[in-house]
């Protein structure tokens, strides 16, 4: 069934015969911002701030936790308003025991929050937490250690890695679904998004959110057409989970890191899960890895000797998997095949199936059955023959391919379900092209540049910091020369890019200034058209194209314009690259080698530029990608690197020691305050009047006179506001009219209410007008303050 066509000529098509009865887009801007269930109860407001005592307990809570961890200029005015409110009262926070109510809400496991302590409404509250809020678990992960014939101990030997902190996963989606945040953007339907040109007869179809791709509408329809669970009727829906993992450095100036897993939901829009300020990413897990304690127990069984690089990344490899088996665990099989029965928060009940869409991350594994076949014979001969990791047997049949000797947790759960592996490992615009291919071309540029033997690449740096920024962040400032590519990031090169073209323009002589040129406009090209949000067949057909005469720019190039060029290293490769080998050469104690090779400054290695990469092998698929899952900022690593922020933030709050534990700690604790937020803001809204939706007004406002305002107080306590000058002048002249008009219509109906019109019209004269106002008075002197005011305007969203 199709909706009607808006005024873009957008319209979306649904595989069911109804629209459904949950429409997010109009949800979220017609109906009202706050949703609570009907069935609910006006409670006592103190408890619903539990375990804070009070309102003001709770607001300065809030204001700590949640209110970012830098201490800014806004964060200040924050608190001077919490304080500086005439709600506030010291006596309701000078008690409060803080100590209790942080272990409160960071405990990791609410089954251990002390009911018996508690009081009858904090009891409530605390049962809440145990439905919607598993928390944290914290496991032991086993690895088998196989240790070859020639050891002092052969055989596989298990090693526990202690404090693997993770969630499940069924629990996350429970949490995220009774979420009324969530629930008011959430698409239980997925549909097809199709464009009416109005120059064209035929309609396009719109890529963009993943629950109107094609990945997304296939498992619909795959489900649908799948047998029922026994007795039941309910709707059946997939919740789609996105996941992102990288390890990242939680400071600057230590070894201190983190390798969380990400759990987006794809049926969210991503506009929202680009927003860290959203809350719409979880925290799923912290992966562990090898502790330094791990070589002491390969010593011990190995005679004293260390085995190669070979043996330790397979022992991460294990560990990795062992680690995804405890996330995809048997709660999360039995949803993945009979579905969970929840009741949203909608009211409506529904079974609805995970399905996992997307794993975001940098150089994820590939797998296939023929890869687990071969994978399974190199175990046998390591773990049942006792051969060594990287014997020459082993890379026989793993080495053709780049195969590890792992069981792909993935497979080992999910294959028999008919789940494919390497569907989810998407395309990575960040790693693969801004930190890739750019970065190589562009240093590789900067290398040609230098080859000429004069100032170019002065010229060059002199040239980017000429740029003048543009738009909101769009372009930086270069405030440092480029070329020494000290400090650069992904978003740094994405703006090197855009600025390319006028910047190496007349650098290079003919003909091979023409040649890069038109290298650096297809690159510019192309990673415009991999970035639209918003994609058609049409322009999917155009980047295509510009594909093709990217790749054979690049391949004229490499053929005709570098061999021109005697490129070399950049004199800060060099650097780095002698860095390198003097601390490899001082931690093997080779100190002579070390001084001989850090004396020779001048050498500079040859370089050139490398196209039989896989990155620029993997741009090929970006158009085949976008049609099966949506436009590219779904489901990049960007949103996964964002959120590293997030962590490094939580990260300042704390001791540096058993560091995970405290994260997964304050990860609920915030999680949990901003429940509360909701709960109390919720349960405060239900004393209003209900404000009706009518959309044919500017404004709409309730008439409820339940929370009054001294109009004196209000002003006095408000003078430095810009918005309060001249307040009740201002506010007489705006009653003024509507006084009379009241007047006039009242004098049909009763003349003895009448009112003589000279006593209320506006004069031309200060003085005069100064007199009639006057004469405007507020009963009480009060004006009565509401919690949601509805102003409708149009807006020009596509979809």
């Amino acid at each position: 069934m199709g909706t009607p066509a808006n005024s873009f000529g957008l319209f979306r098509v649904y595989d069911q015969g109804s629209l459904p009865s949950h429409n997010p887009r109009i949800t979220s801007k017609a109906a009202q911002p706050h949703r609570w269930s009907e069935n609910s109860t006006s409670t006592d407001l103190e408890s619903s701030f539990f375990p804070y005592p009070n309102e003001n307990s709770f607001r300065l809570g809030d204001w700590y936790w949640n209110q970012g961890t830098q201490l800014s200029q806004r964060n200040f005015q924050k608190l001077l308003e919490l304080i500086g409110s005439a709600e506030f009262h010291a006596e309701d926070v000078r008690n409060t025991n803080w100590t209790t109510i942080n272990c409160q809400l960071g405990n990791l496991d609410p089954a251990e929050t002390p009911l018996a302590t508690a009081t009858p409404s904090a009891t409530t509250d605390i049962e809440e937490w145990l439905d919607a809020d598993s928390g944290w678990i914290r496991s032991t992960v086993t690895v088998s250690v196989l240790f070859h014939r020639c050891c002092l101990r052969p055989g596989p030997k298990d090693y526990p890695v202690n404090d693997f902190y993770h969630r499940s996963l069924t629990s996350i989606i429970h949490e995220t679904l009774l979420n009324p945040t969530h629930h008011q953007h959430f698409h239980y339907e997925p549909y097809e998004l199709r464009w009416q040109p109005p120059h064209k007869a035929q309609d396009l179809r719109i890529h963009g959110e993943l629950f109107t791709s094609n990945a997304f509408l296939d498992a619909h329809r795959s489900l649908q057409d799948s047998p029922k669970e026994p007795g039941c009727d309910l709707l059946r829906r997939i919740v789609a989970l996105m996941f992102w993992s990288d390890v990242t450095l939680l400071t600057t100036f230590s070894d201190a890191k983190l390798w969380p897993l990400y759990v987006f939901l794809g049926n969210e829009p991503k506009d929202k899960r680009g927003q860290p300020t959203a809350y719409l990413c979880t925290h799923a897990a912290y992966f562990q890895s090898l502790p330094d304690s791990f070589k002491d127990f390969v010593l011990e069984n190995t005679g004293g000797k260390l085995p190669g690089d070979a043996f330790f990344m397979h022992c991460r490899w294990e560990l990795f998997h062992a680690q995804w088996r405890v996330l995809l665990d048997d709660d999360f099989i039995e949803a993945y095949t009979h579905g969970l029965v929840l009741s949203g928060y909608d009211g409506i009940k529904r079974r609805l199936y995970p399905r996992i869409f997307t794993y975001s991350a940098d150089y994820p594994e590939n797998d296939t059955e023929e890869k687990r076949r071969k994978v399974a014979a190199a175990r046998r001969l390591i773990y049942k023959n006792q051969y060594v990791v990287d014997t020459p047997q082993v890379e026989e049949l793993l080495k053709d391919e780049s195969l590890v000797p792992t069981v792909n947790a993935f497979s080992d759960r999910l294959a028999h379900l008919g789940f494919n592996l390497h569907l989810i490992l998407v395309v990575d615009l960040l790693h693969e092209f801004e930190l890739g291919v750019w970065k190589v071309i562009f240093i590789h540029l900067l290398r040609m540049l230098d080859s000429l033997k004069s100032n170019l690449l002065s010229d060059l740096d002199y040239r980017y910091r000429q740029v003048p920024t543009f738009g909101r962040g769009t372009v930086r400032r270069f405030h440092r020369n480029v070329s020494e590519l000290k400090k650069m990031m992904a978003r740094d090169f994405e703006d090197l890019l855009q600025c390319a073209i006028p910047v190496f323009t007349g650098l290079f002589p003919e003909p091979h200034h023409a040649v890069i040129t038109r290298v650096l406009f297809l690159l510019g090209y192309w990673h415009g058209m991999a970035k639209l949000r918003m994609h058609t067949d049409e322009t999917l057909g155009i980047l295509e194209n510009v594909m093709k005469a990217l790749g054979e720019a690049l391949r004229k190039s490499v053929a005709e314009t570098c061999p021109a060029f005697a490129t070399r290293e950049l004199r800060c490769e060099a650097e780095c690259q002698r860095r390198r080998q003097a601390h490899e050469g001082l931690g093997n104690g080779s100190v002579a080698e070390t001084q001989g090779t850090t004396n020779d400054k001048n050498v500079r290695n040859a370089k050139v530029l490398n196209l039989k990469t896989y990155k620029l092998h993997a741009l090929g698929d970006y158009a085949a990608q976008i049609r099966q899952y949506g436009t590219t900022d779904s489901y990049s690593t960007q949103p996964g690197e964002l959120e590293h922020r997030t962590s490094k933030g939580r990260f300042t709050r704390m001791s540096r020691k058993a560091y995970i534990a405290q994260l997964a700690a304050i990860e609920r604790r915030q999680a949990r305050i901003r429940r509360i937020r909701v709960r109390s803001q919720r349960e405060a809204l239900m004393g209003d009047d209900p404000v009706p939706n009518a959309p044919d007004l500017h404004y709409v406002i309730g008439k409820s006179q339940n929370h009054p305002k001294d109009i004196t107080n209000f002003v006095q306590s408000n003078t430095d506001d810009p918005a309060v000058k001249d307040f009740v002048v201002k506010l007489k002249k705006h009653l003024l009219p509507r006084i009379q008009q009241i007047h006039r219509e009242n004098e049909c109906m009763d003349m003895t209410l009448r009112t003589p019109r000279s006593s209320l019209e506006c004069p031309d004269d200060d003085l005069s007008l100064f007199a009639v106002l006057t004469q405007v008075i507020f009963k009480g002197n009060h004006i009565f303050w509401h919690n949601i005011c509805r102003i409708n305007y149009t807006t020009y969203d596509l979809c």
